[in-house]
Parts: C-alpha cells; structure tokens; sequence
C-alpha cells in the first residue's frame, strides 16, 4: 500500500483510539499505537494498520478510508465494500472478520471501516512478486496449487445467489444493455483528452473495438473486480483472505477469470521476466473455471482484450498523474499485449 497525505495523523490517531473504545468490549482503556501503512501493496484506498493495546493484550486492526487524492478512481464506496465482505464471508468466502463501519467523515477526514488484522502473507505489487518473493520461492507444484486454490475462491464470488441479498447498490448495466456495458462506461470515462491524447494508437483501437463489438449475452454474476493474487491473503497456500473489493461489479463473471491471468502475466513476461512455473495457461484457467462453476466461456476472448485495456487505461491514468507531478514520462509496458489480443479479437470476428 502507498503511503498517502492523510493530514495529521496524530488527529487521527486519537479519534480512532476512541472510536475503538466505542466498539470494542471491555475497551475503555485500549491505546492506540502509532499508525503505519501495509509495504508493497495496493495503491488505490487508503489502509491503516492499528496496533492496539488493551489491558496487557494486544491486537491488531485494518482501517480503510478514503485518499485525499486520487490517481484513478473518485468514487470510493466504502459502505458497498464493507457489506460485499459481509456478504462473501456468508457464502464460505474468507474474509477479514468486521468490526465496524462509520460514516461520520470528520474522525478521520472520510468515511471508514475497521476490519481484523488477517495473519498470512501477500504477494507483493512494489516490486511484483515474480521478481523475487516467497511467492517465487515456491515449487512450481505449489505455485500451481496456490493458484487453483485462488480460482476456486473466484468461483465461489461468482457462485453467490444474488437473489438472496439486496443488491441495488451494486454497479450494474441497465437491463436489455451488454453485461459489460456499465464497466465499459466506467473505464471510457477516465479516458480524458488528455490521456486520449498520450494513448499508443492501438489502444485507441482496442477501446474503439470494445465498444463496437460489446458481447450482447453472457452471464450475470458478482464479480470480485479486482481478482488477483495479491489481493489475498494466503496460508498454506490457500486463501485466509480475500481483500481490495472497490472495483466489484455485477457483469460477466469472465472479467475476473481474463484478470486473474493478464494482470499477472502483465506484470511478469510485461517487464522481460517469465512467467513463473507452475502457473496454468490461460485456457487451462479458463477450464477449470468452467468445471467449478457450469458457467460458458464464450466471449472469452473479448474479455481477455477487456482486461488488458482496463490496466492499460489505469496505467496510463498513472502514468500521466506521475508526469503532471515532474517524475517523468513512463512507457505503457501493457501496450504490446493490448496489440496481440486485439489481432486475436479482429481475426475471430473476422473468420
């Protein structure tokens, strides 16, 4: 997690000690410690790690707010992502335990949530893990398990039954739209001129493809959003917690398949190192989602370009807020990728 400007921390360290008081049994003499910020993760909301101390026993907890200063994302719905947790740990998903929303925002300068400290270990973003982590220590055998058992929790997500659960505060396209339509409107829109204007032109092409050529069935499902290694913390090579829920959605459940692939493949083969062994194919992922959930994988292809045009966008997005601050001007290493899928996407409707 980035470090962010959050004001003054000793402010909101104080508010959070009493709020904790507030929420927590048997707390009225619990301290706070001072605040720091998880290493090596995550860069979008803002998470706190809280060392507490009460009555000789300490423990741990997650605050998650809003930045003051967003590179990509403004809308940070941070009482959807509380309740999708909640409604993940419902249905057998390994979530953080809740202890708590709050939607006064003069505490701590937003809204927030606390969440229990989950122990388990996470694949780093900064650098990425295949560059050399304990995810790289591995064997490719348990590498290959870790990632089964990661797809497995993606299925579940996509396995929930909607119908159970008020869902109105979900994103979601219109009925009679594409399921990939409100997605597509969300990324068209951080397409400012400017960042048109810096875009490879093939990425112009790819995002004048997508809204073309929008699949008009598919199924509808929660999708995670954000469905990547390193938004889960892992035990025993399985998920303790899945984590980072600001970009779910209701669409097609395939977005979160073609991302559980491209954003690792991105961020390895992306930056001249191979992917590592022991991670399955892209058809083998697809597959194996199939097999868990009954679900089709038609259109597999266009949400695989999808995927790859999201975090191209949210890289160029980036890129250009690094530029704009005089830290230089940064190649898209998504771009060739973007290139590939997109001749593979042309070919197809093609033949």
């Amino acid at each position: 997690m980035a470090k962010h400007d959050l004001g003054n921390l000793e402010d909101i360290r104080l508010n959070l000690e009493s709020w904790l008081r507030e929420k927590l049994p048997g707390a009225d003499q619990l301290t706070l410690g001072d605040l720091s910020f998880p290493e090596g993760n995550g860069e979008s909301s803002v998470s706190l790690i809280l060392k507490t101390m009460n009555k000789g026993v300490e423990q741990d907890f997650i605050c998650r707010m809003v930045p003051l200063d967003s590179q990509i994302f403004s809308d940070h719905d941070l009482p959807l992502q509380y309740n999708l947790m909640k409604m993940a740990g419902e249905n057998g998903i390994p979530v953080p335990p809740l202890l708590g929303y709050e939607a006064d925002k003069t505490l701590v300068g937003s809204d927030f949530y606390v969440m229990g400290f989950v122990d388990g270990r996470i694949p780093t973003d900064n650098p990425p893990y295949a560059f050399g982590s304990w995810v790289t220590e591995l064997s490719d055998d348990d590498r290959g398990i870790m990632w089964k058992n990661g797809l497995e929790s993606i299925a579940r997500v996509h396995a929930i039954n909607l119908t159970d659960y008020d869902v109105s505060s979900i994103p979601t396209s219109a009925d009679g739209e594409s399921p990939v339509q409100w997605e597509l409107n969300k990324f068209n829109a951080l397409i400012t001129d400017e960042i048109r204007e810096k875009m490879a032109p093939v990425l112009r092409d790819a995002v004048d493809y997508l809204n073309k050529n929008m699949p008009v069935g598919g199924s509808r499902r929660l999708c995670w959003g954000d469905s990547r290694v390193g938004n889960i913390i892992w035990e025993d090579l399985k998920p303790n917690a899945v984590i980072d829920w600001e970009m779910a959605v209701i669409a097609n459940p395939l977005q979160d398949v073609s991302w559980w692939y491209w954003i690792d493949y991105v961020n390895s083969v992306g930056f001249g190192v191979e992917r590592l062994g022991g991670l399955p194919a892209l058809s083998e992922i697809y597959d194996q989602w199939h097999l868990q959930t009954g679900l089709p994988i038609d259109d597999s292809d266009y949400y695989d370009l999808f995927a790859l045009v999201r975090y191209a966008i949210i890289l160029e997005c980036k890129f250009y807020a690094m530029e704009k601050a005089g830290l230089g001007t940064i190649e898209n290493f998504s771009v060739p990728f973007v290139d590939q899928q997109l001749k593979v996407c042309e070919e197809k409707l093609e033949g």
